[in-house]
């Protein structure tokens, strides 16, 4: 039976396997934007769905896969959401460069949220395979990425780019958590308003924290550091 009371059938065709793979990233997704990922289980989306949890467990091994999967989904879409705007920036233009990718980031707080969650549990209770592919298609997202802000900053290398993102996805979760804090902080902030300035702005703290890494890696020599070997 399915978790409305209805008859259980399971998908055999395979249009129908895929519309159900696809329904269950869907309720993945919906259950994360209004709960956050750490409040969602796999009951959860399988209530959204309409099936028994076991169900799911034919398609994706745990609920950290289902998430890893939406993981490499947003990466990618990220990506593509900079690619038009990058192109549309003049070469050399790092404010430009940490604007779009400060306020692209911004704009998905999906990706956000699991990019807190990642490292800490998504990549855990995975298999192997599921790494890799995970990995893989991480890694594909991050080569268009070199591609995008290299041509806004040729003298980056693809290091450098890298370094960039790793920099930025590291931040970006702890700085998400912190500017969308829980009732009681806000309630906190509200009653108290010597706290109020503690509160930092997502946007805006992470285009700073991109600028002054840009600028760190564009003119390492700078400050009377040890210059950077070829």
């Amino acid at each position: 039976m399915g978790t409305d009371g209805a008859p259980f059938r399971r998908a055999r065709r395979p249009e129908h396997k895929q519309q159900r793979y696809e329904a269950i990233l869907a309720a993945a997704r919906s259950q994360a934007e209004r709960k956050g990922v750490s409040n969602v289980s796999l009951a959860d989306i399988a209530a959204e769905v309409g099936v028994h949890k076991s169900a799911l467990l034919r398609y994706f091994e745990t609920r950290e896969e289902i998430y890893l999967h939406l993981t490499a989904e947003g990466w990618q879409d990220w990506v593509d959401g900079m690619r038009d705007e990058l192109a549309r920036l003049p070469v050399g233009s790092v404010t430009g460069v940490a604007e779009v990718v400060a306020r692209t980031l911004a704009a998905r707080p999906l990706l956000c949220d699991l990019m807190t969650h990642t490292s800490l549990t998504l990549e855990r209770n995975v298999s192997l395979e599921a790494v890799r592919n995970f990995k893989l298609a991480a890694l594909a997202a991050l080569a268009d990425a070199e591609v995008l802000i290299r041509r806004v900053l040729p003298d980056l290398t693809d290091d450098d780019v890298r370094d960039l993102v790793g920099a930025v996805s590291a931040v970006a979760a702890g700085l998400w958590q912190a500017t969308h804090p829980p009732a009681t902080l806000v309630a906190l902030y509200a009653e108290d308003p010597r706290l109020e300035h503690t509160r930092l702005e997502f946007t805006p703290s992470l285009q700073h924290l991109i600028e002054v890494v840009l600028t760190g890696l564009l003119h390492p020599r700078d400050g009377g550091g040890a210059p950077r070997p070829d």
